[in-house]
């Protein structure tokens, strides 16, 4: 009982101390910030055409929050990069895992499927988004197929990878208890595929993001990437820097809650 309060104390330490460095990391990336920029207290080390400081970036982001931008509220165009987003990242979980659970069962499975995506996954998938809008118009379908054709192949390796690491003897101690296949998969090898599966979602998050920004620069005339990208056309860097930071926090926001999922449903996970 002692060593496991003793355990538990030290993880709370532990926690505070990461929880503090963390927030002395971004104050520091913060106060660097207004630095380079003197955000009126002195003179700017940079021109602020190239680096404005935070509180005329929040200015800008107050400003676009009342009069929006292109004659589209904020809200419009952060709601439409998020559908885009969610669509296709939706999409790769539903479909992508469960083909990587079998592919990761099934040797057969594997063999038909993993050439294709493993011939298919180096390659950059924003030179593909020309041929996309070929094929599937210029609409919004062609913007969600980029994102997944990014995405997909990485978490179908991933739930692929993680059902083939599960050790072999607790496949056969499960058998040797008389459990059936579909009892194997539900007991055993889904509960210690899920961190290999988190892994690649939160992984696939950042990419997805990235790959937003390709497919909002083709053929559309709203969403936050978009907005960030014509933008800078026109040397507006403050409202380039609001659509950078709507979406860096949209991909925290993601892999924040991923994170809490996680340690919700695999909550066993690193306690063997």
């Amino acid at each position: 009982m002692s060593n496991e309060r003793s355990k538990s104390s030290t993880g709370a330490r532990a926690a505070t101390m990461n929880l503090h460095l963390s927030i002395a990391s971004f104050i520091a990336m913060l106060a660097l910030w207004i630095g380079l920029t003197g955000s009126g207290l002195w003179a700017p080390i940079v021109d602020p055409m190239f680096l404005p400081s935070p509180l005329g970036v929040a200015q800008t982001f107050w400003k676009l929050c009342m009069t929006g931008y292109q004659g589209n509220t904020l809200l419009h165009h952060f709601l439409i990069s998020l559908a885009r987003f969610g669509v296709a990242f939706a999409f790769c979980i539903v479909v992508g895992v469960p083909v990587g659970l079998l592919m990761g069962m099934h040797g057969g499975v594997r063999a038909v499927l993993d050439p294709p995506i493993e011939i298919t996954r180096p390659i950059p998938k924003l030179a593909l988004l020309p041929l996309f809008i070929i094929w599937f118009g210029i609409g919004e379908l062609s913007k969600a197929i980029v994102i997944i054709a990014a995405l997909f192949p990485m978490m179908t390796i991933s739930a692929m990878q993680a059902v083939r690491s599960v050790s072999l003897r607790k496949i056969q101690a499960a058998q040797s208890l008389g459990a059936t296949p579909a009892v194997i998969f539900r007991r055993v090898l889904l509960p210690a595929s899920l961190p290999g599966i988190f892994t690649g979602i939160r992984v696939s998050i950042g990419i997805g993001v990235t790959m937003l920004v390709g497919a909002e620069m083709v053929a559309t005339n709203d969403g936050i990437a978009w907005m960030a990208l014509t933008a800078a056309d026109f040397m507006l860097t403050d409202v380039v820097l609001v659509g950078v930071l709507i979406m860096a926090l949209l991909g925290y926001s993601l892999d924040r809650l991923f994170r809490l999922l996680e340690a919700k449903l695999v909550h066993w996970s690193g306690k063997d």
